[in-house]
């Protein structure tokens, strides 16, 4: 029997992957793309099959805010929550996959909070993973507590999710803030870092998002950053889709979907 996944897209080049793609091409998964994109998404009304008709949804990262006002970031966050709470209980619940903005707007979704670190990442952050994470039967699957990352803003855990990691930022002021990196909502996971992401990827991000080092304040030189990036992930990225590949079967077979 076909499996459905629903993947929502915040931007052209921030995808699925191939990885990920592959992972739940082999799992017996057809996938509808809904793509809610910058510029569009005040005046687009966000249409995707209902939750009900859904195995599976991710929501991927993009430039906008979870704070944005925008309808169809609020409608989407709707849909997560829906998804996540199985309708406030009514039925069981759909697990939701958020990754950086798809995070932020299941955090919010879920009751959390979404506000600016005061900084800004884009590349590989190591993680301090908790003794819930460590303990989880999906995220425990990250061994080496390294992970690709692409934001300025934070979420909060929702009252009733599990806080599975943090991780810190240097803020453009000169001080540190720390903040949460992932958590779980019963088979729902939200990630403040890019699970999916792969070499190829990686390589139109830094042609296509190279601005976004500009972001990260004049501490930072935004090519040498982006050299650095690009050869820091060359050298981890076959690690980095086999553990990542390995947390996404596993939270398919914890949901009985693999």
């Amino acid at each position: 029997m076909t499996k459905h996944a629903v993947i929502i897209q915040h931007h052209p080049v921030e995808t699925l992957g191939g990885n990920f793609t592959a992972i739940l091409r082999d799992a017996g998964f057809a996938t509808t793309m809904v793509p809610v994109f910058a510029g569009e998404p005040d005046f687009v009304e966000f249409d995707a099959p209902h939750a009900t008709e859904t195995d599976l949804i991710v929501s991927l990262g993009g430039p906008m805010s979870a704070n944005d006002n925008y309808p169809a970031l609020i409608q989407e966050m709707a849909y997560l929550r829906d998804a996540a709470t199985g309708g406030v209980g009514s039925r069981p619940p759909t697990p939701v996959v958020g990754i950086c903005l798809g995070a932020q707007l299941l955090s919010r979704a879920l009751g959390g909070a979404v506000a600016p670190t005061g900084g800004y990442q884009f590349g590989l952050r190591k993680i301090d993973v908790t003794a819930a994470g460590a303990s989880d039967p999906v995220f425990s699957e990250i061994r080496i507590p390294l992970v690709p990352t692409l934001h300025g803003e934070q979420f909060t855990v929702p009252a009733g999710a599990s806080l599975l990691a943090e991780g810190t930022m240097l803020r453009r002021d000169g001080g540190y803030v720390r903040f949460p990196m992932a958590f779980r909502y019963g088979p729902s996971y939200g990630f403040q870092f890019e699970p999916q992401l792969t070499l190829d990827e990686l390589r139109i991000w830094n042609r296509e998002l190279f601005g976004d080092y500009e972001l990260m304040g004049e501490r930072f030189d935004p090519e040498e950053e982006a050299a650095r990036n690009l050869r820091e992930f060359t050298e981890f990225a076959p690690r980095h889709e086999t553990q990542m590949g390995e947390m996404l079967r596993a939270l398919l077979t914890q949901a009985g979907l693999h």
